[in-house]
Order: C-alpha cells, then sequence, then structure tokens
C-alpha cells in the first residue's frame, strides 16, 4: 500500500530509534513519504534466530492475531505466505486451537488465520522487507542518549547515539521513540521543558517461563495450538503453540509471586501438568526439549496520554510500548504495533504538519479498546494488587458466564474471539445476543439455608 507522495516527497530524514516490531512497522510507513530512513538499534543483530538482549520476551510464546496480519500484508502484500513458506504455522482460529477461559472451551468455529512463529523469526524477516527499501538503512549496536533541538527546543532535530564510548549526532527531520515502555521520548519531554504524558499503570505481577520441545507429528490431533487461561481460583495459565519448523514452545504463566512459574525443567513440567489437557501431557512428557528455560517478568501495564498533551514539540513521536504496553498474555502487542504503524501512515497520508499531535490522537484510538479489554480481564483476579475484593468478584462472575455462553455459541465464541485478537471490538460483547446468552448462564448463587426454629 504506497502512500500519497506529492505533496510530501522531499520530506526529508527521519529517524528511527529502536529496530523492533514497532519500529519496524514505523520505519515502513515512513519509507513512503521521507527521502531517508535510518533505523537505529541498541542491540548487535546477529541475524542467527537467537533472542536479543532488548527483547527478552522473544523466548515466550509470539502469534500474530488477524487484524495485525492484515496490517503487514498491507505493507508487505504476501508477507504472511512468505513466512509460512519459511517454516511459520499458519492456524485457523478457532478450528485449530483449543481455548479454555474461565473454565470452558470455546466453541469450535472457523475465524481467520493466526501466524504463529516466534519473535526473532518473525522480527528478523520484516527487518529483512523494511531494510530492502533503497531508502532505509539500519545502524546497530548504538544507543541513543539524548533529543538534538532548536536553541528554543521547539522542535527536535536529530538524536545522539552512542557507540563504544564514542557520541555521533545525526540531523533528523522526525525522530521517532520506538525503543520500548521505558519511554525514553517521554522523559525526553521533560528534559526539554514540556509536561510529561500522564501515566496509567495497571500492577499485574506476572510472570512467565517458556521452553521450546519437537513433539511428534499429530500429537495434538488437529489443532496447532492450546490456550489455557487463569482463573480467580487458579492465576495460572498455560500456552502450547506450533512454531516455526515444528517446533512446539510451551509458556507457563502466572499472577502473584506464589503461583509465578519455576524454572526448573521438572517443576516446570509438573506445573504444566496441572493446566495441560490429558493430550497435551502426554505430548510433552513424551517430547525432546530443545532449549533451556527462559523467564520474563512482568510487573505491570502502562499506558502514556500523549494525545493529552497541550504543548509538543515538532519532530518527535513516540510509538509502540512507549505509548501503550499491555500484559502479554494478552497476545496483543505485535498487533497494537502494527495498528500504531497503521495510524502513522495514515496521519502522513495527510501531510507531516503537526504530526505529532495528529499521530497521538489517532494512536490512541488504535490502543484505546485493548487497554479497556486487557485491564478488565486483569482485574478479574484478586490477586492483582489494588483490585477491589467487589470489582473482581463481579468481572470473573461476567467473564465465567460469557465463556460458559462461548462453549456452546459459535457467535458468542466469535465475539470473544474477536475482543481478544483486535479484529473486532470488545464492545460487541455488548450485543443483545450476547448479554442475553451470558445471563442465561450467569453463576447462580446457593440459596441459603433457612435458621431452625426451635
Amino acid at each position: 500500500m504506497n502512500l500519497a507522495r506529492s505533496s510530501e516527497m522531499g520530506a526529508g530524514h527521519a529517524l528511527v530509534l529502536g529496530a523492533g516490531i514497532s519500529g519496524l512497522c514505523a520505519a515502513r510507513a515512513l519509507s513512503e513519504v521521507y527521502d531517508r530512513v535510518t533505523l537505529v538499534e541498541r542491540d548487535t543483530l546477529t541475524g542467527d534466530g537467537t533472542v536479543r538482549r532488548g527483547a527478552p520476551q522473544g523466548a515466550h510464546v509470539h502469534s500474530l492475531t488477524v487484524r495485525g496480519a492484515n496490517v503487514l500484508e498491507e505493507f508487505f502484500p504476501g508477507f504472511a505466505d512468505e513466512l509460512a513458506t519459511d517454516g511459520a504455522t499458519l492456524v485457523t482460529a478457532l478450528s485449530e486451537v483449543d481455548i479454555v477461559f474461565f473454565g470452558s472451551l470455546l466453541h469450535k468455529v472457523p475465524l481467520g488465520t493466526v501466524l504463529q512463529a516466534g519473535r526473532p523469526f518473525l522480527e528478523e524477516r520484516l527487518r529483512a522487507k523494511v531494510c530492502a527499501a533503497p531508502n532505509v538503512t539500519l545502524l546497530d549496536g548504538r544507543e541513543a542518549t539524548a533529543p538534538l533541538t532548536t536553541p528554543d527546543r521547539t522542535r527536535v532535530t536529530g538524536a545522539r547515539l552512542a557507540r563504544s564510548g564514542t557520541f555521533e549526532d545525526i540531523d533528523a527531520d522526525l525522530v521517532v521513540d520506538a525503543m520500548g515502555r521505558a519511554g525514553r521520548g517521554a522523559t525526553w519531554l521533560a528534559a526539554l521543558g514540556y509536561d510529561k504524558p500522564a501515566e496509567q499503570r495497571q500492577r499485574v505481577d506476572v510472570a512467565y517461563a517458556s521452553r521450546r520441545y519437537r513433539l511428534p507429528p499429530g500429537a495434538l490431533g488437529p489443532n496447532k495450538a492450546l490456550l489455557v487461561g487463569a482463573t480467580p481460583a487458579r492465576p495460572r495459565g498455560l500456552v502450547l503453540t506450533q512454531q516455526e519448523d515444528n517446533l512446539w514452545v510451551l509458556s507457563l504463566y502466572g499472577f502473584g509471586r506464589q503461583d509465578h512459574p519455576p524454572t526448573a525443567p521438572d517443576e516446570f513440567l509438573l506445573f504444566a501438568q496441572e493446566l495441560a489437557t490429558v493430550e497435551a501431557w502426554e505430548a510433552l512428557r513424551n517430547a525432546d526439549p530443545v532449549t533451556g528455560v527462559a523467564s520474563f517478568a512482568y510487573p505491570h501495564s502502562v499506558r502514556r496520554h500523549f494525545h493529552r498533551l497541550r504543548r509538543l514539540p515538532d519532530g518527535l513521536i513516540s510509538i509502540g510500548d512507549a505509548i501503550c504496553s499491555l500484559n502479554p498474555i494478552y497476545g496483543a502487542g505485535m498487533t497494537v504495533a502494527a495498528l500504531e504503524a497503521a495510524a502513522l501512515r495514515d496521519c502522513l497520508a495527510d501531510g507531516t504538519r503537526d504530526l505529532p499531535r495528529r499521530f497521538y490522537r489517532s494512536a490512541a484510538k488504535s490502543v484505546q479498546l485493548s487497554w479497556l479489554f486487557a485491564t478488565l480481564a486483569d482485574r478479574s483476579m484478586p490477586q492483582v494488587p489494588g483490585t477491589r475484593p467487589a470489582l473482581a468478584a463481579l468481572l470473573a462472575k461476567s467473564f465465567r458466564a460469557t465463556m460458559r455462553a462461548a462453549a456452546t455459541d459459535p457467535r458468542v465464541a466469535a465475539a470473544v474471539w474477536n475482543a481478544v485478537s483486535l479484529t473486532g471490538s470488545p464492545a460487541d460483547l455488548a450485543r443483545p445476543h450476547i448479554i442475553a446468552a451470558t445471563l442465561r448462564n450467569w453463576p447462580r448463587e446457593k440459596p441459603k439455608a433457612s435458621p431452625e426454629r426451635r
């Protein structure tokens, strides 16, 4: 999908700080408008399929939802098929996936294709696609340390890069902070005399442990993935997916320190046994591990409200996790990054004037519903710090009733999946048919025993 170049061609140089998924997608959008795009990555990129330091979550389960895959297809026609040819797994949700939410197995209904591949596998191929453009350059092994500005600090004009104790200033007409959830772009605003964006933080205290296995062909029958979600009574979950080259990755997670999954291999499998289906457990018990157990802690989700700022310098925007970082158990991170890049693409189609303000308003709409869904789901867990017990109980009952309905009603199952995968709106769960089905499955309170008469 090519952007209109007529009014803004010759817009100059765009500098993207961070070559992860969000930075790569942003660079793709920018390459249609700017004469030059330079990607800067702190890590030294080896291209050997290993997890890099800047993306420690790369060892864990990743999948690209239908919505995210569609955006990448707009940027790179035929990309999903190319990935599948290279070894990635294409899965039809929900007919090839077992999803157990709040104790109910969602009804099997075909709802589109999900791309399952490891983070390094996807990132390396996406990077090759982006850097194949003649006006895109990649500089790795360099860290952005500070912005460059005009004397009055009304415009950012580039960034200072550090490499092996030396510094280099690179001028740019636009600087994009794609450096992750730490939010250095927000810190830079404060250093330049602007207000930092207001932050929402949702403490979740979730941790992951993952390991890759080689399973016999057909070990899970026709299924290529299994998701078992946490419940308030058992705040632990499991995700088992087939990824590239017929390898499977098992990721376990838990809310609260006492339910964090162990990393010792034997204890790791015992944790999985509690959650896995009989079929999945038999497959895992006889599988060959091909990696050790990797762990990753995620203390809180964060959203920064850049769109509410009244003053912004020209020439600087933040994107991806720097705007919104969601609890990874919902699998929306890469999709949200792609949606924000699509928002940037659409803003660029109208020129570069007042770009930061227009982009932040558009990006806020892209993340609003996913943030709402994720935080409500988190608050259904009493283990999440700060959650009021009454609210957690009400949300848990609502989710439990909805999933019971989704076990037998294909329309409810589709609405649930579309909300989780961002293919549709979580607001669809409030449609009359869904509400009626949920109420029919609402947990019934046991009647209180009548006091004995004396």
